[in-house]
């Protein structure tokens, strides 16, 4: 994330992958959930979602100013692109990983 959610449904969603996975557990000797908040805030924000066989970049939406409900589907190398850059991105970032950090975290709107 960069800076804090700015509406409740995110921060709902973070609590819900906690609760589905726990961030310290490796499968296949892989850390497989990795949650992070990059600071300072007026970091340039970035939004997509990334594995090593594909990524799904959020477009806007066609039916209001604050809708992102289209997204652009990628191939295994952009994939594989974009996951490197979310590392880049999580090095310098601070970890949300346990859900009482989730609950610490500032919400703009409910």
């Amino acid at each position: 994330m960069y800076g804090p959610p700015r509406h409740r449904a995110l921060a709902d969603h973070l609590m819900w992958l906690l609760e589905l996975r726990d961030p310290s557990a490796c499968r296949n000797g892989v850390k497989t959930l990795h949650i992070a908040m990059v600071e300072p805030a007026a970091a340039l924000e970035r939004f997509f979602v990334a594995s090593e066989t594909q990524a799904v970049v959020p477009l806007p939406s066609f039916h209001g100013a604050e809708g992102f409900d289209r997204g652009a589907l990628l191939s295994r190398e952009a994939a594989v692109g974009l996951v490197h850059h979310g590392r880049e991105a999580c090095a310098s970032a601070r970890p949300v990983e346990t859900i009482e950090a989730v609950r610490a975290l500032p919400v703009r709107h409910n």
